[in-house]
């Protein structure tokens, strides 16, 4: 049996070894599971283990380095095309992390060093020993209820936290890291660790609504995360990095998700993946679901695929004002039974709300849940305020490729790639590369005409464009194999170098925004090259045994 981490990243290989391998030769970061750390202690003196994750840093090492604040890294344990682990060392400053390959350096990603303990978690160690790497800990819940703000542990692999905790969770957090000095639990390099499990208890990992809160600022990285009903369930905390996880819940059901956050605030939520999760009994369960008062938010390099949720990502506040500050990028989700993308509840005059350079498809797929019928759609902003004034604002969808969208209820007014109904704020549409399936709606027809605008999006296969665009393309997109959702762009492109310039740099791949000093392409994707493709298909469906 495959383990579903491992085939997270066997996807996200396929999806980032390089639009145009041949032509393209600048590493992309895209993330790092740390911000911060200490670059002495630990494992040989050499400080803390940081993992980036990105593209085209090459197969092997070679002489290829990484920086941090301009000083060398010390002893890579992992380097591949899309992700490396390595320690700090000595040399480390505050700065930003830069891979440089064949002489050409990455993009940055800002680090700060400092001071901090570093401990370890192994099978074969014991929780009355000092937790160095020497003598390594034994258990999960020793190292979190042990280690202090700025602390870090690592767990090595093979272990695993499947018994309760408390308050119905494999792992709850109760306590709090401090701004600056978070608390992390990293899987260490290369090692698959454990928490939770799709039989034992309800949560994998628990913050609890006790006295004592909020928990604030922890980081969770590397780990294989499973829950009875919800993986990871944040509650009322803020400062949380949610890193490289992967998360499951084939059981899951009710009003939840198999990710939840409520009443939290600056999360990033990067470079999961959230798969087979949910019964498909409710329209209420969801992948990834932030509720109530939850802003500053960050969803970001994620796949969510092939669940029995309802809807991929939900943003939907029924306790508090609506939410703002969203920022939905770079994530590719399909197989879901109701919506890619659901604004339920947002305000963009108190923060921008966006979603782009996300690739949605294969979502609306039904049949309708149980308790009721939902809308079916790749973006849908359904209109709702449960707590003080509607939104306002204008919210932004750009250069995002939408497919495959609810072909479940076709002949029905809540199935279509867009669906904005009405108390929903304007949503503004650009850049989008949109292609139906015969009989699929490019708008639903729940839809409010008045609420969305935009224009240079490209639409085929369903008809003539929607006359609420404008500059609109209407014909077949060319992308390189639709049969293989491969939605990259072929030379031949009407989508090349018509879209207009929406403020962003990179492509779903890291590549630069616009290629060559040209205008912006339509779509997830920038046509970086026109020589023949020689990588996998983009869209490669997720399955796991």
């Amino acid at each position: 049996m495959k383990n579903a981490f491992m085939i997270r990243n066997a996807l996200w290989a396929l999806l980032l070894c390089g639009a145009a391998a041949g032509a393209q030769t600048i590493p992309a970061i895209f993330y790092s599971d740390l911000d911060s750390g200490p670059n002495t202690g630990g494992q040989n003196g050499k400080g803390a283990f940081v993992t980036v994750y990105g593209k085209g840093f090459g197969a092997t090492r070679g002489t290829s380095t990484v920086t941090v604040g301009g000083g060398l890294a010390d002893n890579y344990p992992l380097w591949s095309n899309t992700k490396i682990a390595f320690q700090l060392g000595a040399s480390a400053a505050s700065g930003a992390i830069v891979v440089t390959v064949n002489g050409a350096p990455s993009n940055g990603v800002p680090f700060t060093v400092r001071a901090g303990n570093i401990f370890f978690v192994a099978t074969t160690g014991s929780d009355s020993a000092n937790g160095s790497f020497a003598t390594p800990w034994n258990t999960i819940v020793n190292a979190k209820n042990t280690i202090g703000a700025g602390d870090i542990a690592y767990v090595m692999n093979g272990v695993s936290q499947t018994a309760i905790d408390d308050f119905g969770a494999s792992l709850q957090i109760s306590s709090a890291g401090a701004a600056g000095n978070p608390k992390a639990l990293v899987a260490y390099p290369g090692a698959v660790a454990t928490i939770g499990s799709a039989t034992g208890p309800e949560f994998g990992l628990r913050t609890p609504q006790i006295a004592g809160g909020p928990f604030s600022f922890w980081t969770i990285a590397g780990f294989v995360i499973r829950g009875n009903n919800e993986a990871i369930d944040l509650e009322t905390l803020s400062g949380w990095r949610v890193i490289a996880n992967d998360l499951s819940c084939p059981n899951g059901g009710g009003p939840t998700a198999c990710f939840e956050g409520s009443e939290s605030n600056n999360i990033k939520l990067l470079g999961n993946t959230v798969h087979d999760s949910g019964l498909g009994n409710t329209k209420l369960y969801h992948s990834v679901y932030f509720t109530t008062n939850s802003n500053h938010l960050e969803v970001a390099w994620n796949t969510i695929a092939n669940n029995k949720t309802c809807r991929g990502i939900q943003f939907h506040s029924t306790g508090a004002p609506n939410q703002f500050d969203l920022s939905v990028h770079d994530n590719l989700i399909h197989g879901q039974i109701c919506d890619g993308i659901n604004f339920a509840t947002i305000d963009p005059s108190q923060g921008p709300v966006l979603a782009y350079n996300n690739i949605v498809y294969d979502v609306g797929l039904g049949p309708d849940p149980p308790d009721g019928s939902s809308n079916y759609a790749c973006i849908d902003s359904p209109g709702i305020t449960n707590v003080g004034p509607a939104g306002t604002g204008t919210a932004e969808v750009f250069n995002n490729t939408f497919y495959n969208c609810g072909p479940f209820a076709t002949n029905t007014s809540a199935s279509g790639v867009i669906s904005i109904q009405g108390g929903s704020p304007p949503v503004r549409f650009r850049n989008n590369l949109i292609i139906a399936k015969a009989g699929e709606n490019y708008v639903a027809g729940n839809t409010s005409n008045a609420l969305i605008s935009g224009n240079n999006n490209l639409f085929f296969g369903a008809g003539a464009a929607p006359t609420q665009f404008t500059g609109n393309i209407n014909s077949d997109p060319q992308v390189a194999n639709l049969s293989l959702l491969d939605f990259h762009l072929t030379s031949p492109s009407p989508a090349k170098s018509a879209g207009v310039n929406t403020g962003i740099t990179h492509d779903f791949d890291g590549d630069p925004r616009p290629t060559g000093g040209v205008a912006f392409d339509i779509g997830a994707f920038e046509l970086v090259s026109t020589a023949p493709r020689p990588n996998p298909p983009t869209g490669v469906r997720l399955v796991v045994h």
